[in-house]
């Protein structure tokens, strides 16, 4: 079953579509039974009975869920679901901000639809119009052909300019010899790098026997960085090319961003069946277009060395990079700030205000980002997973 009531210690076991997994305590609450049977109704809102499929959106629903058991003990309430009145809910929705409400309408009404017996009146009030009115939500225009053609310029050209220093950075790597041999040349450096993995500027000082003052001191410093860039992906190149490949490939962006790498089925030189999941609906295969195979191609072969150095369980992940260069800290999921940031940094979301700003059409690879306040309703905003390789 994809959620269930978990008994000791009481709280709500989840399986999503994506098959990950999430557990949410509900121990302790003031009153135990209006807390498990809100926790029925909030099932109903779960995948697949209902659009709650991601860990963040049903901790939205749990936050509320433990405001709402808190604030009627507060008010005296002792009773179940069922012996609530119009009257305290009311009340409880009035006091509250329009998040709140929203999210405990909505657990009522799941609650009614498992099966649960309300009080007089108490369903269609918590169907009816909310107390506290959402922010309107106009919709936004359309991408105009500039903007997508805008996008798609200028990740194209930071696709190219890194995989073109990573394959001059390859050569040198052939050529090259550890630094205490062969002088502090950017070549060495590489070299060095492709036998030590991602460890940052620090791990790099280590291996040479300095400090960083001293290391510094002597030039390294510049040289270090600027291999660091050409010998592993970093942030700003991964999010060149997710973006780039949302456009060549026509996917959204929920879909792209967790593909592993056992996700690309080759059926021939030109040919990939990709197997993505769509959170708004469910699992789905497509033949990718040709420009989306060689972008794909290219990634895999400027993603490799980096693959071959983290850890074995991050290794199946399509999309890997280093935060930044000169560090060892790795990314493999990208947190909507990131790309906001990267679209900021590259001069791409330079209007003002959400009616001046591009549309969201659902397939545009920066939709995340330029309508985060548009999206976020209850979802959770959770951080990407760092994890550190090596030394660093």
């Amino acid at each position: 079953m994809p959620a269930k009531v978990i008994d000791d210690p009481f709280g709500l076991s989840c399986v999503f579509s994506d098959g990950s997994r999430a557990e949410f305590d509900f121990a302790g609450l003031p009153n135990p039974q209006l807390a498990r049977d809100l926790v029925v109704g909030l099932i109903e809102l779960i995948h697949p009975h209902g659009s709650a499929d991601s860990a963040g959106t049903v901790d939205a629903y749990a936050v509320a869920l433990r405001a709402m058991v808190r604030k009627l003990a507060e008010l005296g309430f002792t009773g179940s679901a069922g012996d609530l009145r119009r009257g305290q809910l009311a009340q409880f929705w009035m006091a509250g901000s329009f998040r709140l409400e929203a999210a405990t309408r909505g657990l009522v009404k799941g609650y009614a639809r498992a099966g649960g017996v309300l009080g007089e009146g108490v369903l269609p009030l918590a169907a009816g119009r909310n107390f506290n009115i959402q922010p309107f939500r106009r919709p936004l225009p359309p991408y105009p052909e500039i903007e997508w053609q805008r996008l798609t310029d200028h990740c194209r050209q930071q696709v190219d300019d890194s995989y073109a220093a990573h394959r001059r950075a390859l050569e040198a790597i052939r050529h090259g010899r550890h630094p205490d041999q062969g002088g502090w040349t950017l070549g060495n450096f590489c070299w060095l790098l492709a036998r030590l993995g991602p460890v940052g500027t620090l791990g790099i000082v280590d291996e040479l026997g300095l400090t960083y003052a001293a290391f510094r001191y002597r030039g390294g410093a510049d040289h270090c960085i600027q291999a660091q860039q050409d010998v592993f992906p970093h942030l700003d190149v991964m999010i060149a090319h997710r973006l780039l490949f949302g456009v060549y490939s026509g996917i959204v962006p929920d879909g792209i961003a967790d593909l592993q790498v056992g996700d690309i089925d080759w059926s021939g030189d030109a040919t990939v069946l990709l197997s993505y999941i769509k959170r708004r609906t469910a699992a789905e295969s497509l033949n990718l277009p040709r420009p989306a195979v060689r972008l794909l191609e290219q990634w895999l072969a400027h993603s490799a060395l980096l693959r071959s150095h983290v850890h074995p369980a991050l290794r199946d992940r399509l999309w890997l990079g280093l935060s930044r260069p000169g560090d060892s800290l790795i990314v493999g999921e990208l947190h909507r700030n990131s790309i906001k940031r990267w679209a900021l940094r590259c001069g791409l979301t330079g209007r003002k205000t959400a009616e001046d700003s591009p549309g969201t059409h659902p397939n545009h690879p920066l939709r995340d980002a330029q309508q985060e306040r548009m999206d976020r309703q209850y979802a959770g905003n959770d951080r990407p997973e760092p994890h550190h390789c090596g030394r660093g």
